[in-house]
Protein backbone atom coordinates (compact mmCIF):
# COMPACT_ATOMS: atom_id res chain seq x y z
CA UNK A 1 0.00 0.00 0.00
CA UNK A 2 1.58 3.13 -0.58
CA UNK A 3 2.11 6.07 1.18
CA UNK A 4 -0.76 8.40 0.08
CA UNK A 5 -3.43 4.98 1.01
CA UNK A 6 -2.37 4.42 4.14
CA UNK A 7 -2.45 7.75 5.02
CA UNK A 8 -5.99 7.82 3.91
CA UNK A 9 -6.52 4.95 5.81
CA UNK A 10 -5.19 6.70 9.03
CA UNK A 11 -7.42 10.07 8.58
CA UNK A 12 -10.70 7.00 7.94
CA UNK A 13 -9.83 5.30 11.96
CA UNK A 14 -9.14 9.32 12.98
CA UNK A 15 -12.91 9.81 12.01
CA UNK A 16 -13.62 6.56 13.98
CA UNK A 17 -11.57 7.51 16.95
CA UNK A 18 -13.13 10.89 17.60
CA UNK A 19 -16.72 10.68 16.35
CA UNK A 20 -18.88 12.14 18.79
CA UNK A 21 -22.42 10.85 20.40
CA UNK A 22 -23.02 7.13 21.48
CA UNK A 23 -26.35 7.40 18.96
CA UNK A 24 -26.46 4.73 16.77
CA UNK A 25 -26.81 6.06 12.65
CA UNK A 26 -30.60 4.46 12.48
CA UNK A 27 -32.22 7.87 10.95
CA UNK A 28 -29.72 7.58 8.41
CA UNK A 29 -30.95 7.87 4.93
CA UNK A 30 -27.70 8.90 2.52
CA UNK A 31 -24.43 8.85 3.92
CA UNK A 32 -21.44 9.53 2.02
CA UNK A 33 -17.67 8.89 2.43
CA UNK A 34 -14.20 7.21 1.89
CA UNK A 35 -13.13 3.93 1.22
CA UNK A 36 -9.38 2.14 0.96
CA UNK A 37 -9.63 -1.45 -0.70
CA UNK A 38 -6.57 -4.07 -1.03
CA UNK A 39 -6.72 -6.11 -3.85
CA UNK A 40 -5.23 -9.75 -3.93
CA UNK A 41 -4.80 -11.09 -7.37
CA UNK A 42 -4.84 -14.90 -7.41
CA UNK A 43 -3.04 -15.24 -10.88
CA UNK A 44 0.42 -14.62 -11.93
CA UNK A 45 -1.18 -12.03 -15.17
CA UNK A 46 -2.91 -9.54 -12.48
CA UNK A 47 -0.91 -7.77 -10.11
CA UNK A 48 -2.43 -6.87 -6.72
CA UNK A 49 -3.18 -3.13 -5.55
CA UNK A 50 -4.33 -0.81 -2.96
CA UNK A 51 -7.27 2.17 -3.70
CA UNK A 52 -8.48 4.89 -2.43
CA UNK A 53 -12.19 5.20 -3.43
CA UNK A 54 -16.14 7.00 -3.16
CA UNK A 55 -18.19 5.01 -0.58
CA UNK A 56 -22.56 5.47 0.07
CA UNK A 57 -25.16 3.89 2.35
CA UNK A 58 -28.27 4.20 1.74
CA UNK A 59 -31.14 4.47 4.26
CA UNK A 60 -30.24 1.71 7.26
CA UNK A 61 -29.87 -1.81 6.91
CA UNK A 62 -32.94 -4.12 8.77
CA UNK A 63 -32.69 -7.87 9.11
CA UNK A 64 -34.18 -9.55 6.50
CA UNK A 65 -33.72 -10.86 3.01
CA UNK A 66 -33.12 -8.27 0.20
CA UNK A 67 -31.37 -6.58 -3.00
CA UNK A 68 -28.06 -5.60 -2.69
CA UNK A 69 -25.79 -3.32 -5.10
CA UNK A 70 -22.05 -3.45 -5.80
CA UNK A 71 -21.36 -0.17 -8.08
CA UNK A 72 -17.68 1.52 -6.94
CA UNK A 73 -15.68 -1.66 -6.79
CA UNK A 74 -13.56 -0.24 -9.73
CA UNK A 75 -10.08 -1.10 -9.66
CA UNK A 76 -6.65 -0.89 -11.79
CA UNK A 77 -4.84 -3.93 -12.61
CA UNK A 78 -0.91 -4.20 -14.04
CA UNK A 79 -1.03 -6.78 -16.65
CA UNK A 80 2.10 -8.93 -17.21
CA UNK A 81 1.18 -11.27 -20.32
CA UNK A 82 4.22 -12.21 -22.00
CA UNK A 83 4.04 -11.73 -26.01
CA UNK A 84 4.90 -13.55 -28.79
CA UNK A 85 6.95 -10.00 -30.34
CA UNK A 86 8.31 -9.19 -27.08
CA UNK A 87 8.10 -9.91 -23.29
CA UNK A 88 8.15 -7.13 -21.65
CA UNK A 89 7.67 -6.60 -17.43
CA UNK A 90 4.04 -5.05 -17.85
CA UNK A 91 1.79 -5.33 -21.03
CA UNK A 92 -0.07 -2.79 -19.37
CA UNK A 93 -3.09 -1.26 -16.84
CA UNK A 94 -6.51 -3.01 -16.86
CA UNK A 95 -9.07 -0.90 -15.78
CA UNK A 96 -12.46 -3.11 -14.42
CA UNK A 97 -15.42 -1.50 -13.33
CA UNK A 98 -18.09 -3.88 -12.26
CA UNK A 99 -21.81 -2.75 -11.76
CA UNK A 100 -22.99 -5.47 -10.19
CA UNK A 101 -26.39 -6.59 -8.20
CA UNK A 102 -27.70 -9.72 -6.67
CA UNK A 103 -29.38 -10.94 -3.25
CA UNK A 104 -28.65 -11.77 -0.02
CA UNK A 105 -29.39 -11.66 4.02
CA UNK A 106 -28.91 -10.01 6.47
CA UNK A 107 -28.27 -10.07 10.40
CA UNK A 108 -28.86 -7.34 12.80
CA UNK A 109 -26.71 -7.70 16.10
CA UNK A 110 -26.72 -4.45 18.10
CA UNK A 111 -25.38 -1.76 16.17
CA UNK A 112 -23.45 -4.31 13.43
CA UNK A 113 -25.40 -5.39 10.19
CA UNK A 114 -23.64 -8.25 8.97
CA UNK A 115 -24.62 -9.54 5.35
CA UNK A 116 -24.07 -12.17 2.99
CA UNK A 117 -24.57 -12.13 -0.29
CA UNK A 118 -23.86 -12.86 -3.95
CA UNK A 119 -23.71 -9.70 -6.28
CA UNK A 120 -23.13 -10.53 -10.41
CA UNK A 121 -23.43 -8.30 -13.04
CA UNK A 122 -21.21 -6.92 -16.26
CA UNK A 123 -17.31 -5.44 -16.18
CA UNK A 124 -16.49 -2.15 -18.20
CA UNK A 125 -12.75 -2.65 -19.19
CA UNK A 126 -10.00 -1.08 -20.77
CA UNK A 127 -6.62 -1.78 -21.44
CA UNK A 128 -3.93 1.06 -21.53
CA UNK A 129 -0.21 -0.27 -22.92
CA UNK A 130 2.38 0.02 -20.91
CA UNK A 131 5.04 2.80 -21.87
CA UNK A 132 8.12 0.17 -22.15
CA UNK A 133 5.91 -2.01 -23.48
CA UNK A 134 5.37 0.26 -26.18
CA UNK A 135 8.58 1.63 -26.56
CA UNK A 136 9.81 -2.35 -27.51
CA UNK A 137 6.95 -2.33 -29.60
CA UNK A 138 8.32 0.40 -31.50
CA UNK A 139 11.80 -0.73 -31.65
CA UNK A 140 10.96 -3.74 -33.66
CA UNK A 141 8.98 -1.07 -36.18
CA UNK A 142 5.85 -1.62 -35.20
CA UNK A 143 3.43 1.64 -35.92
CA UNK A 144 -0.18 2.11 -35.18
CA UNK A 145 -0.11 0.46 -31.76
CA UNK A 146 -3.50 0.31 -29.52
CA UNK A 147 -4.74 -1.23 -26.76
CA UNK A 148 -7.96 -2.93 -25.90
CA UNK A 149 -9.82 -5.21 -23.35
CA UNK A 150 -13.04 -6.92 -23.93
CA UNK A 151 -16.34 -6.30 -21.42
CA UNK A 152 -17.54 -9.27 -19.35
CA UNK A 153 -19.47 -10.95 -16.80
CA UNK A 154 -18.67 -10.52 -13.11
CA UNK A 155 -19.76 -12.57 -9.71
CA UNK A 156 -19.26 -11.41 -6.59
CA UNK A 157 -19.99 -13.19 -3.35
CA UNK A 158 -18.59 -11.25 -0.18
CA UNK A 159 -19.68 -10.65 3.06
CA UNK A 160 -19.79 -6.61 4.64
CA UNK A 161 -20.20 -5.32 8.23
CA UNK A 162 -21.91 -1.95 8.79
CA UNK A 163 -20.96 -0.48 12.08
CA UNK A 164 -23.09 2.10 13.66
CA UNK A 165 -20.92 4.69 15.39
CA UNK A 166 -22.65 7.23 16.09
CA UNK A 167 -26.07 9.34 14.85
CA UNK A 168 -23.86 10.46 12.15
CA UNK A 169 -21.08 8.33 11.49
CA UNK A 170 -21.23 4.52 9.81
CA UNK A 171 -18.18 2.20 9.70
CA UNK A 172 -18.13 -0.23 6.70
CA UNK A 173 -16.10 -3.53 6.48
CA UNK A 174 -15.85 -5.97 3.33
CA UNK A 175 -14.33 -8.93 2.45
CA UNK A 176 -15.42 -10.51 -1.26
CA UNK A 177 -13.84 -12.38 -4.22
CA UNK A 178 -13.98 -11.11 -7.46
CA UNK A 179 -14.75 -13.71 -10.66
CA UNK A 180 -13.29 -11.43 -13.91
CA UNK A 181 -11.58 -12.95 -16.76
CA UNK A 182 -11.53 -10.35 -19.88
CA UNK A 183 -9.78 -10.47 -23.17
CA UNK A 184 -7.12 -8.09 -24.27
CA UNK A 185 -5.68 -7.38 -27.07
CA UNK A 186 -2.63 -5.29 -28.56
CA UNK A 187 -3.17 -4.58 -32.42
CA UNK A 188 -0.09 -3.02 -34.45
CA UNK A 189 1.29 -3.24 -37.92
CA UNK A 190 2.89 -6.26 -36.77
CA UNK A 191 -0.18 -7.44 -36.50
CA UNK A 192 -2.61 -8.73 -33.58
CA UNK A 193 -1.97 -10.57 -30.51
CA UNK A 194 -5.11 -11.53 -28.24
CA UNK A 195 -4.90 -13.31 -24.21
CA UNK A 196 -7.20 -13.96 -21.95
CA UNK A 197 -6.44 -12.19 -18.20
CA UNK A 198 -7.52 -14.08 -14.92
CA UNK A 199 -8.14 -10.94 -13.01
CA UNK A 200 -10.08 -12.84 -9.81
CA UNK A 201 -9.44 -11.31 -7.35
CA UNK A 202 -9.86 -10.71 -3.41
CA UNK A 203 -10.89 -7.65 -2.07
CA UNK A 204 -11.00 -6.25 1.35
CA UNK A 205 -12.21 -3.05 1.79
CA UNK A 206 -12.39 -0.11 4.79
CA UNK A 207 -14.67 2.94 4.73
CA UNK A 208 -16.47 5.51 6.76
CA UNK A 209 -19.42 7.47 5.79
CA UNK A 210 -21.40 10.69 7.49
CA UNK A 211 -25.24 10.99 7.23
CA UNK A 212 -26.16 13.98 5.39
CA UNK A 213 -29.87 13.43 5.83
Amino acid sequence: MSRKHRLVLLGLLAATVYAGEARAQTDNRLALGLSVTSRLASSDTAEGSAAVGFEWRLGHQKQAWGMQTSLFNWFDSDVTQRTTVLRPDALGQLRIRPVMAGYGYTWVRGRAAITADLVGGFAFNSLRIDPAAEAAYQRLGATGISAEATNTFAVKPEVQVWYDLNRRFGLKINGGYLITRPSVTIKSSLGSEKWSVNADTFLITFAVVYSII
